[in-house]
């Protein structure tokens, strides 16, 4: 296995933590501000509701994009195994 090889393993690696990681952090965000809008609107000042809010709302949405969470991790670590056997013995 090449620098090279290693380098683009761990470019593409980190590349999909970014995108894994996006749509959970869009969610969070979205969804503390509009709690904070409400709370603010209404003088609610509890910092526990709005806690509760996005902790529901990041679960809910690791619930429904885990499976294809789950499938692009799969895709990458097939893809990288099979780099990794190609270049160590030559043949797949």
């Amino acid at each position: 296995m090449t620098g090279s090889t290693i380098l683009d393993l761990t470019r593409q690696a980190l590349m999909l933590v970014l995108l894994l990681s996006l749509p959970i952090v869009v969610i969070a965000t979205v969804t503390g501000l509009v709690v904070a809008i409400l709370q603010a609107v209404t003088q609610v000042q509890d910092a526990n509701l709005g806690m509760a809010v996005r902790l529901i709302a990041v679960m809910v949405a690791l619930v429904l994009l885990s499976g294809w969470l789950g499938g692009e991790v799969l895709r990458f670590a097939q893809q990288a195994l099979e780099r990794m056997f190609v270049s160590s013995t030559g043949v797949f």
